[in-house]
């Protein structure tokens, strides 16, 4: 108190010039050890409409494939004649695999390659890190609850009761957590909090990861 008694009624421009360079320079610290990014209005709504567009995508996504399906089969009863190459370009030209909403509400297609990644595609990017059921010496699944953990506190929606247990229990538990997680999962959590990873993608990525 203070302090923020001093900067609110005593201090200088040039204080508070060395005040902001000081706390910006302690922010980057703590995002680089912890992973975590400061509750700035204007990031969590960056990240929020990343979130609802990543959303809204995912369920295209999935209507669309239902579509697809629909689609093969009434291609194979009415036209069993077709390729299955000749029958997955028809469907192809029909209803598109890979399409998203941009941030203006408009429908464009996409390539694979900014689209929801396959199975093989994340097989690719992402090598299991387990050696005996232990990645950084701790089994698989306690990593996966971390990770869970970390996450939803990252995203605020942890309760309140849980994080205390965590902090009397840890102490500074996030640093601890992060510390834990491989640079493959670091950045994986990274790219998920920062809005250019699906929750799918997050999921599918972990799973081949905690392999």
């Amino acid at each position: 108190m203070g302090v923020l008694d001093y900067v609110l009624n005593r201090c200088t421009i040039r204080e508070i010039d060395a005040l902001e360079a000081a706390v910006e320079r302690r922010r980057k610290d703590l995002s680089a050890q912890t992973g975590l990014i400061s509750l700035d209005p204007m990031r969590a709504a960056k990240s929020m409409s990343g979130s609802v567009q990543n959303s809204i995508n995912e369920s295209m996504d999935s209507i669309r494939g239902t579509f697809r399906t629909f689609a093969a089969d009434m291609l194979k009863k009415e036209a069993p004649e077709l390729s299955t190459q000749q029958l997955e370009e028809l469907i192809d030209q029909w209803i598109p695999q890979h399409m998203s909403v941009d941030s203006t509400g408009r429908v464009t297609s996409r390539s694979d390659t900014t689209g929801p990644l396959s199975n093989s595609a994340l097989s690719d990017k992402y090598a299991g890190l387990a050696r005996k059921g232990l990645i950084n010496g701790i089994p698989c699944d306690a990593l996966y609850l971390m990770i869970t953990q970390f996450v939803e506190y990252s995203l605020g929606s942890m309760l309140f009761t849980d994080e205390s247990s965590l902090r009397a229990e840890l102490g500074d538990w996030t640093t601890i957590y992060w510390k834990k997680f491989p640079r493959e999962i670091q950045e994986l959590i990274k790219r998920f909090l920062a809005g250019t990873l699906s929750g799918a993608d997050f999921d599918a990525g972990l799973s081949e990861l905690l392999q």
